[in-house]
C-alpha cells in the first residue's frame, strides 16, 4: 500500500493512478476545511482508498474542533469532532452516456457516489464528510437553558428579570354569563 502525506497543498487523485494494493492519505493541513467554519486547534484527516474494479472504497477519519455559537444561549463554545466515515465511489464505464450517468443508481446503490470524471478531489470529499458529521443543532451542552424570550437573560448564568405572570388564563371565564 502506498502512503502519501499532504501538507501545504491538497491534490486531485486520478482514479487510474490508485494502486490495486490501496492508497493511504494523511492530511495534517487545514486547507481542506470550509472557510465558513471557525477552527479551534489542529485539523487532521486520513483516508484509505481501495480499488475494487470500477469502484473505490473510501474509509477515513476526521479530527478537528470548531467554535460555534450555541443555538439556545447564543454563547460561543468549542465542539470537538472525531468522526469515522465510509463511502464508495464509482466510475461508470465509457459505454455509459452522460444522460445515463444521472440515472445510473438503483435503490440498492443509493450510498454510492458516481464520479463524473476520473479525478477525485480530496478536499471536496473531506468537506462533504465534515458537513455530514456536524450536528444539525449546535448546543453548548445538554443542560443549556437558553435565553429568556422576553428579557433576553442567559438562563445559564442569570435569573430571568421578567415579572412573574400571575394572571390566570381562566379568569376570562368568570365574565361568562350562563
Amino acid at each position: 500500500m502506498e502512503k502519501i502525506f499532504f501538507g501545504a497543498e491538497l491534490v486531485k487523485i486520478d482514479f487510474y493512478e490508485i494502486p490495486d494494493s490501496g492508497l493511504f492519505l494523511s492530511v495534517d493541513d487545514a486547507q481542506w476545511l470550509p472557510p465558513d467554519l471557525e477552527r479551534a486547534g489542529r485539523a487532521e484527516a486520513s483516508l484509505l482508498l481501495k480499488k475494487r474494479g470500477q469502484r473505490i472504497a473510501v474509509t477515513g477519519k476526521l479530527a478537528v474542533a470548531f467554535v460555534f455559537v450555541c443555538d439556545r444561549c447564543l454563547e460561543k463554545f468549542t465542539l470537538p469532532l472525531d468522526s469515522d466515515f465510509s463511502i464508495e465511489l464509482e466510475l461508470p464505464g465509457d459505454a455509459v452516456s452522460e444522460q445515463e450517468k444521472d440515472h445510473f443508481c438503483h435503490d440498492a446503490e443509493m450510498d454510492i457516489d458516481i464520479l463524473h470524471d476520473t479525478e477525485i478531489n480530496i478536499a471536496d470529499l473531506l468537506q462533504q464528510q465534515l458537513y455530514l458529521a456536524l450536528p444539525m443543532k449546535k448546543i453548548c451542552n445538554e443542560k443549556c437553558r437558553g435565553i429568556c424570550a422576553n428579557c433576553g437573560a442567559n438562563l445559564n448564568n442569570d435569573k430571568c428579570r421578567c415579572a412573574p405572570d400571575r394572571s390566570n388564563p381562566f379568569s376570562v371565564l368568570t365574565k361568562l354569563k350562563i
